[in-house]
């Protein structure tokens, strides 16, 4: 065994002249388990709500999303016909979305009404989001919306109840004078469902179909946005790639991180957030292990003498209080990322903290190696810098 480390194992675990050299050692410990394991606990859980919101926007937002760079609206046919000659395309989804006012009775709100497909729903996995009634946009001629759960709540919808009919008010494209009772497009239709996914989406979207949308909005043959779906074992960037050079410098072709480049970016700088804090705490827990590393030196003053009267060397000395650092931050880590891990992985498994009222039964978490590694890393680098100023401390004067 390396002499260094052989005499600082001996000088953390055997007993000290001063008591208080071992409840702060103890002390310092304990702190870095408890910090170890709570960053663990915490940024699992932040990864567990991070695959949770996405796993929802995953099915609003598609693979591909392909928009204007300028203006609203083109024209389908022309350019879903050079798209769908790609490779690795699944298929195309047509969009057409604007605001407008929804109304029921007395009660009013605004919404962005979003026409698509009568097969949206089933294509996209939605239908297990609806909560009530049922996700059908289109049945013997006759269009049903579906609404978010928000939109729902506002206007005091009767699905599939009587006298359940909504009307949609939108501004006529045209000269209209504002007092022009004719500058107000008005139609009416029956809810079918409800469907809540991110409270974002509940209080913005209602669904209609495509060709509902584009009667209300005068958009005859006109979509908003085209949605790719990618064949399953097709490369994204690839394709997007290749979309990109059909459509030209005209469209705006994204990801779906780049759909939700915002919120992607709350998410990161939320989790680092988290980790620096934590971070400064076990930084305050270093300084404990600190305080023990010289109040140690001072104690085996007189063993550092007899260890340099036999022949060690500077730095044997000052590696046994680096190690003694190292090592009170190795045992403190050690046990926290069991703890933490342990942790996270029964409440992956059993769902110990249950959420009341939530879409979800318990909390989500979701442990990765990469934050496993980087707390070990950053626990076991403040345990070297804490032995750092007790080594140099230690050959001072020999």
């Amino acid at each position: 065994m390396n002499t260094s480390l052989y005499i600082a194992k001996r000088y953390l675990f055997a007993r000290k002249k001063r008591n208080a050299i071992n409840i702060i050692s103890s002390i310092a410990v304990l702190a870095f388990a408890v910090c170890t394991a709570a960053l663990i606990i915490i940024l699992s859980t932040m990864n567990g709500f991070e695959e949770l919101i996405f796993s929802m926007y995953n099915k609003f937002n598609p693979d591909i999303k392909v928009t204007l760079n300028e203006g609203k609206v083109f024209e389908e046919h022309a350019y879903r016909n050079k798209l769908k000659h790609i490779e690795g395309l699944a298929f195309i989804q047509p969009v057409l979305e604007d605001n407008a006012v929804i109304k029921n009775s007395s009660y009013q709100t605004v919404c962005t009404v979003r026409g698509v497909d009568t097969s949206y729903f089933e294509t996209n996995d939605l239908s297990s989001r609806v909560t009530n009634g049922e996700a059908l946009l289109k049945k013997n001629n006759a269009n049903y919306i579906v609404l978010g759960a928000g939109i729902d709540h506002k206007i005091n919808t009767n699905v599939g109840g009587p006298f359940s009919l909504i009307s949609l008010l939108t501004p006529r494209r045209g000269d209209y004078a504002v007092s022009d009772p004719g500058a107000i497009s008005q139609m009416e239709i029956e809810p079918s469902g409800v469907v809540s996914l991110d409270e974002y989406i509940n209080n913005r979207y209602v669904f209609v179909p495509l060709d509902f949308a584009r009667q209300l909005f005068e958009r005859d043959g006109m979509v908003s946005a085209l949605e790719l779906k990618v064949q399953q074992d097709a490369d994204v960037e690839e394709v997007i790639q290749k979309t990109k050079t059909v459509l030209g410098p005209g469209f705006k072709v994204q990801n779906r991180m780049e759909q939700q480049a915002s919120l992607y970016k709350m998410f990161k700088s939320e989790k680092w957030a988290s980790y620096a804090i934590l971070t400064f705490i076990l930084l305050i827990a270093a300084f404990n292990a600190l305080g023990s590393l010289t109040m140690l030196v001072i104690e085996k003053k007189d063993d550092i003498r007899t260890l340099s009267g036999m022949g060690a060397s500077h730095s044997l000395i000052r590696n046994i209080f680096l190690s003694n650092g190292f090592m009170i931050a190795g045992i403190g880590a050690l046990a926290g990322l069991l703890i933490g891990v342990v942790l996270v992985y029964l409440q992956e498994t059993y769902g110990l903290i249950t959420m009341q009222g939530a879409i979800i039964e318990s909390y989500p978490v979701k442990l990765m190696l990469n934050d496993v590694l980087l707390v070990a890393a950053t626990a076991l680098g403040l345990g070297l810098l804490t032995g750092i100023y007790p080594a140099v401390k230690s050959v001072k004067g020999l």
